[in-house]
C-alpha cells in the first residue's frame, strides 16, 4: 500500500492520501492497515492541536479489488491532483511522480529499486515486510555454521507469494551465485508425496529450510519424525511472516496427530521478522485499532487474530509525519520541496511511547529485525535464540537462550553433509561393517564351541589312559586270612 501525503501550506493542514487494495485479502489492504492510520491521526490532532490538523482520504480505494488493479488505476491519483489544482486548492500532494518533487511513502513490501536515490529521491520505505532480510539471515546462518549445502522446500500451491519470493531471494544470494553454498530446491504442493520428498532431501543435506502453508509444514515434520530425521543431527528451519495471512506455523491442530507433531517440532527452528514492543502498550494500541476497524470499515477479526504490523506501522507513520512537519516548520524549511522534506526522515529513529521505534536509514529505508527461534517443548512455544539487525555486524546470540541454540551435545550446529554422505557411502560402509560383523562373529563363536567340545573329548580320553592301573569294582574281593 502506498501512503501518500498532501500538505495544505501555509495553513499546516496535512492530508494522508491512502492508495491500496480494498478487499482484506492481504494484510496491507485498506480495511486492515487503514485503522492504524486513523488511530494515529486521532492522537496527532490531540497532541499538535493548534499547530497542525491531519486527516486522511482514500483515492480509488474501493475500486481496487486485486493487486493488478493497483497498477491499472494508479493514474487516478494524478487525476485527483489535477482536479484539486483546477479548483484552486493550495494543496501539495506527496505522490510517486518524482518529477513533481513530492514526498512518497511506500508502506507495503520492500523492493530494492525503491532505494535508488537517483530515480526515487523523495521515496521513503516504511513497510514492515522486508523479504530480503530472510536471505541475509540465511547467508549469515550458513556462514556461521559452516554449511556449504542446504535444502529448500517451498510450497508452490500457497496463495501468497512469500514462498516463491524466498526461493528467488535465496537463489540470487551472492553466497549461492559464487558457488560457496549449494542450494538444492524442492518445490512441493499439498498433494506431494512427502515420504519420497524427504528421502530426496536427506540425500543432499541435513539442513533444510521450509516455507509454505503451516498445515503442510506440520505434515512434513510428522513425516520427518517417522523417518527418524528429527534428532540432533538434523536442522529444520521454518520461515514465517509475522501475522502470516494463513496463520502461524504450529504443531497444534487439535487432532490425533498433536502429540506426534509436538515431538517432531522439538527440532524445528523458526526464522521470522521480529519487533520489540512493550506487551501491554501493544495490546492497548491493537484494541483501539480493532474498534476502529469494526466501526469504520465493517471488518471483524476472527478469534485468535489481531491487527498486523501493517496497521501498527500506519499508526507510527502518522505520528512521525506530524513530528517531522512540525519540526520543519519551526526550522523554516521548505516543506513543499519533497527532497528537503524526505531528508528530515533519514538517519532518524521515531518512537511512539512504549510500543517501540522505527529507524529510517540514510537511504530512506526502514531497518527491521529478524530472529531465529528454537521450539521449547516444555512451554510449547518458540523462543528467540539469535537475531540480526542494523546495529551490529553478524548474528547476535540472545544471552539467556544461548544453551537452547542447538540440541547437539556441544551446542554446535549440526553438519550439513548428508547423514549417509552425498553418494550414500557412509551408510554402505556401515552396512558392510554390520554384514561382516554379523558373519564373522557367529563363525568365531561356532569355532570356539567346536574347539571346546573337541578339547573336552580329548581330555576325557587322555584321562582314561592315565588311569590304566585302576581296577574295576567287580575285580575287587576281600579275602579271609584267619586260620581255621
Amino acid at each position: 500500500m502506498q501512503n501518500l501525503l498532501s500538505i495544505f501550506s501555509p495553513r499546516k493542514e496535512v492530508e494522508l492520501l491512502i492508495y491500496g487494495m480494498w478487499p482484506p485479502m492481504l494484510l496491507q489492504s485498506i480495511p486492515l492497515a487503514g485503522p492504524g492510520f486513523d488511530v494515529g491521526i486521532t492522537e496527532v490532532n490531540r497532541e499538535f492541536a493548534g499547530a497542525l490538523v491531519m486527516k486522511r482520504s482514500f483515492v480509488s480505494g474501493k475500486e481496487l479489488l486485486g493487486c493488478l488493479d493497483t497498477s491499472a488505476n494508479v493514474d487516478q491519483i494524478s487525476q485527483h491532483y489535477y482536479n484539486c489544482r483546477q479548483n484552486g486548492s493550495d494543496r501539495l500532494f506527496i505522490l510517486i511522480y518524482l518529477e513533481w518533487n513530492i514526498l512518497a511513502f511506500s508502506g507495503g513490501a520492500t523492493f530494492s529499486d525503491q532505494l535508488n536515490r537517483v530515480l526515487y529521491p523523495t521515496t521513503l520505505v516504511t513497510g514492515p515486510l522486508d523479504v530480503g532480510l530472510y536471505s541475509v539471515m540465511m547467508r549469515e546462518l550458513c556462514e556461521a555454521s559452516n554449511w556449504d549445502t542446504i535444502g529448500l522446500i517451498f510450497d508452490t500451491s500457497s496463495p501468497v507469494p512469500f514462498p516463491l519470493q524466498i526461493y528467488q531471494m535465496f537463489a540470487s544470494n551472492e553466497i549461492v551465485l559464487s558457488g560457496r553454498l549449494q542450494l538444492q530446491q524442492f518445490p512441493i504442493q499439498a498433494n506431494s508425496n512427502l515420504s519420497d520428498l524427504l528421502q530426496k532431501v536427506s540425500q543432499v543435506s541435513r539442513v533444510t529450510f521450509l516455507v509454505g502453508a503451516p498445515l503442510l509444514l506440520r505434515k512434513i515434520m510428522i513425516e520427518a519424525l517417522k523417518q527418524n530425521k528429527t534428532f540432533t543431527d538434523y536442522a529444520w528451519i521454518a520461515l514465517e511472516l509475522p501475522d502470516q495471512a494463513l496463520g502461524p506455523v504450529t504443531w497444534q491442530r487439535n487432532d490425533t496427530y498433536d502429540d506426534v507433531a509436538l515431538e517432531a517440532f522439538g527440532s524445528v527452528k523458526q526464522m521470522i521478522l521480529c519487533f520489540d514492543r512493550d506487551s501491554e502498550a501493544d495490546r492497548l494500541l491493537k484494541q483501539k485499532i480493532i474498534r476502529a476497524t469494526e466501526e469504520s470499515y465493517g471488518y471483524s477479526y476472527p478469534p485468535g487474530r489481531a491487527p498486523s504490523e501493517f496497521a501498527t506501522t500506519g499508526y507510527l507513520v502518522a505520528k512521525m509525519i506530524a513530528k517531522v512537519i512540525n519540526d520543519s516548520v519551526h526550522q523554516h524549511l521548505d516543506i513543499k520541496n519533497g527532497q528537503v522534506l524526505a531528508q528530515q526522515f533519514r538517519n532518524q529513529t521515531f518512537t511512539s511511547g512504549a510500543i517501540g521505534g522505527l529507524f529510517i536509514d540514510a537511504a530512506g529505508k526502514r531497518q527491521n529485525k529478524i530472529c531465529l527461534s528454537s521450539f521449547d517443548r516444555s512451554i510449547r512455544k518458540f523462543t528467540r535464540v539469535l537475531f540480526h539487525d542494523h546495529t551490529q555486524n553478524g548474528l547476535q546470540v540472545v544471552p539467556k537462550a544461548a544453551a537452547q541454540l542447538w540440541a547437539t551435545s556441544d551446542n554446535m550446529a549440526p553438519p550439513a553433509t548428508p547423514f549417509c554422505g552425498f553418494l550414500g557411502e557412509r551408510c554402505r560402509e556401515h552396512s558392510t561393517t554390520i554384514i561382516v560383523i554379523s558373519t564373522v562373529i557367529p563363525a568365531v563363536i561356532a569355532s570356539v564351541l567346536l574347539g571346546f567340545i573337541l578339547l573336552c573329548h580329548m581330555h576325557r580320553h587322555s584321562h582314561i589312559h592315565d588311569l590304566w592301573w585302576k581296577l574295576a569294582t567287580q575285580d575287587l574281593s576281600i579275602r579271609n586270612n584267619r586260620p581255621r
